[in-house]
């Protein structure tokens, strides 16, 4: 029986039955991809004869991920952060209100923290008590993870990790001899009376020339609590498309894609986390009644999200050339305004945004790469250039008259506006030094140069007390290895270290306090942080455990990730009374976040199984405050969690699955700091339940799914959630049909 081969740029073949088990880096069984090599490649379990497993095994390297159109469907999931969720390490931070979820993945959780690509393109967006990235689930063909700072071609920032989110083709769903076609689906969510509509059209105008148009449109009403209360102001619309044309011809092959997403609603200005505020007597008499008073402090919000992207690829015969260029542009805006009865009555200080807010972001990008194979090794070489633009502004009535504060009209303090260019060049060479050993060192150079934007607040403008926006830059160099090694043909190991660096952003650099405040001015002088991430795996494949054709995969990936020279506020010992100018942000001692992942899957016929096992500790060397004093915990541990899934086919039609997932009491949190507030959480216990019906004769094309989240109605309040309740009992069902 004997492996397929282990090396090389071979691409398996679609009409392979699976047999007996190899751990292969071969690959992926992708339709051709015009948008380069994927970022993660899988590692396919493939046979050459007997029985094929209905639910395919398809592992990555240990602390790399590929989340599937197949998985998202199944999960029926409504936001980005959902599908990310399911995920060994990664959880959603603070997310029961739609538009304030954010992602964190082994302990990070900022949204500079992680380097996300739409079709190549980056995203994401930042802003106090918001949610950071917005894509529309049903617009995914897959997303490609990779865990921690290993990656050389996200660059400055991305400790999290990066992600590479790649959009639906119309080759995804024509069939070989069909020219156009169309999907429909309806969705219906029962715990916040959530309704989807989606339609596609997809069309293949010739042999190389197709393309595919998305649209869905969801409303939502109040998300319900499992003790049957309602989370106010939690409800929603959106509208989101997609576009996309895909050529190929020779060895020429280019992508157009664009995103829209759209999302509108009634909510507290404060949309992450929180519940509505207390209301006061005083309030209920001033506004006329509670429901009044508790409507003065919402906003209409809106947020849109629009991004292109062009990939092309040039790949001829010649090993020497395999060049993709990517260029791209997103821009995304959140405004909310608060309701007339707000510009009336209600006073509102600096720290609350104002009456209406505006924040707008640009981004634009262009990463020129190319691949040479040269005897046994791989040469990855790029350059990149990536430009990021935030203008920020709110108007409040509160300060009209006040010519300091430029009669209500300003950009915040704790929000300034500028730019960040980021310049960079890198190479990989994945070297085969032997059939089952490859070492892989990369290096990467940054050079970021920020620019802040004069405040048009004469309070917050004013030199002497060190609000300087001028220009300043950061640079750095940061190398990387892999080590990858096939102990036996069971079993792999993998090893990988980078030094990487990530610069202060706009919000650290270019931050100030009005002149009489105790610290008052830019921070144009902080270092980069730093951080030491290394990560050990190892993958194992068993066969005829239980059963003569049952299969087993394991992956067990530790690491540890040491942070440097960490940015933070100025505050505590760091605040030295002495000094007329301090800047608002420094440099700390630094950080150590320690963690594992187990995996494993699990086939017999047609009986499936998933586990994931994910713990996590992390502590600041010293306090936030004083460098000196004892070490504290971090903020944004995720505890011990294990997440178990059981299923089968019970016809070649109907497929039922079970996940438990279990999480421990988290009580290491950080005491007594509003810059990191979190609550202790309770160990718990959630359930999910899966059905779908994918008719395979007379019915074909039609596919019915229903989950039921959260399946016992448990009242949970959530790790990081900061005591806030999650949803209760969720039925989601979905009907789709092509055609």
């Amino acid at each position: 029986m004997g492996c397929l081969p282990k090396f090389g740029k071979w691409k398996a073949n679609r009409n392979l039955s699976l047999m007996g088990l190899c751990l292969l880096p071969s690959m992926p069984l992708y339709a051709n991809e015009v948008l380069g090599e994927p970022k993660v490649e899988p590692i396919e379990i493939l046979q050459v004869h007997g029985q094929q497993y209905r639910r395919a095994i398809t592992v990555a390297k240990p602390g790399e991920a590929i989340i599937s159109m197949e998985q998202i469907e199944e999960m029926q999931a409504t936001t980005f952060a959902e599908v990310i969720d399911d995920m060994a390490g990664a959880h959603i931070d603070g997310g029961t209100r739609s538009g304030g979820e954010r992602i964190n993945i082994w302990g990070f959780g900022e949204t500079e923290d992680f380097n996300v690509y739409v079709d190549n393109a980056p995203v994401g967006f930042e802003q106090y008590r918001y949610g950071s990235f917005f894509l529309d689930p049903d617009l995914i063909k897959r997303v490609e993870v990779i865990k921690g700072a290993h990656d050389v071609r996200s660059g400055n920032g991305g400790f999290g990790g990066a992600m590479y989110v790649v959009t639906k083709s119309a080759d995804d769903f024509l069939k070989y001899d069909q020219a156009i076609g169309a999907r429909v689906k309806t969705s219906y969510a029962s715990n916040n009376d959530a309704a989807g509509y989606t339609g596609t059209v997809y069309g293949r105008v010739n042999p190389h020339l197709s393309g595919l148009l998305h649209l869905t449109r969801r409303d939502a009403g109040d998300v319900t609590l499992a003790n049957g209360d309602e989370f106010e102001y939690s409800g929603y619309e959106q509208d989101n498309y997609l576009g996309k044309i895909d050529y190929e011809q020779g060895d020429h092959q280019l992508a157009l894609s664009v995103t829209h997403y759209l999302d509108e609603g009634r909510k507290p200005w404060a949309n992450r986390r929180g519940p509505m505020p207390a209301i006061s007597d005083y309030n209920i008499k001033k506004y006329g009644s509670y429901e009044q008073a508790l409507y003065a402090t919402t906003a209409y919000n809106t947020y849109e999200d629009n991004t292109w992207s062009a990939n092309y690829r040039y790949s001829p015969s010649n090993p020497l050339i395999d060049t993709q260029v990517v260029i791209s542009h997103s821009a995304n805006a959140r405004h909310w305004v608060r309701p007339d009865i707000a510009w009336e009555k209600m006073t509102v200080s600096v720290g609350n945004f104002g009456h209406e807010s505006w924040l707008d972001y640009k981004r634009d990008y262009i990463d020129i790469n190319n691949l040479s194979l040269i005897g046994d090794h791989e040469i990855t070489t790029g350059l990149q250039y990536r430009s990021l633009d935030r203008t920020s502004l709110v108007f409040n009535k509160s300060y009209e008259k006040n010519p300091e504060k430029n009669f209500g009209w300003y950009t915040p303090y704790y929000q300034p506006e500028g730019r960040q260019d980021t310049y960079a060049v890198y190479v990989r060479d994945a070297i085969h030094l032997t059939n089952d050993l490859t070492v892989t060192p990369s290096l990467r150079y940054d050079f970021i140069y920020s620019i802040g934007r004069p405040n048009i607040a004469p309070d917050y403008n004013d030199i002497s007390a060190g609000h300087d926006y001028s220009s300043t830059h950061h640079s750095g160099f940061s190398p990387r290895l892999g080590i990858d090694y096939q102990l036996t043909n069971y079993a792999r190991l993998n090893f990988d270290y980078a030094y990487s660096l990530q610069a202060p952003v706009v919000d650290e650099i270019y931050a100030v306090q009005y002149a009489r405040a105790s610290i008052t001015g830019t921070s144009r002088d902080i270092d980069v942080e730093r951080l030491h991430a290394f990560k050990l795996g190892l993958m194992t494949q068993h066969q005829h455990l239980l059963a003569n054709d049952d299969a087993l995969t394991t992956q067990l990936t530790l690491f540890a990730n040491l942070g440097r020279d960490d940015i933070a506020q100025r505050r505590g010992a760091k605040s030295d009374k002495t000094q007329l100018i301090q800047s608002g942000y420094t440099n700390l001692d630094g950080y150590h976040i320690y963690g594992a992942d187990f995996e494993a899957q699990y086939r017999y016929q047609d009986v499936f199984s998933d586990l994931a096992v994910s713990w996590l500790q992390g502590q600041h060397n010293g306090s936030l405050r004083d460098s000196q004093d004892d070490d504290e915990y971090l903020a944004n541990m995720a505890p011990l969690d294990i997440r178990l899934r059981l299923g089968m086919y019970i016809t070649d039609d109907i497929s039922v699955a079970w996940q438990g997932a279990w999480y421990d009491a988290q009580t290491n949190v950080p005491h007594g700091d509003i810059f990191n507030a979190e609550s202790p959480s309770e160990n718990y216990f959630l359930q999910n339940l899966y059905l779908a019906y994918e008719p395979q004769a007379s019915l074909k094309g039609l596919s019915v799914r229903l989950m039921v989240k959260n399946l016992t109605n448990l009242q949970v309040v959530p790790f990081l959630s900061d005591g806030i309740p999650a949803a209760g009992r969720d039925v989601r069902l979905s009907l789709a049909y092509e055609f």
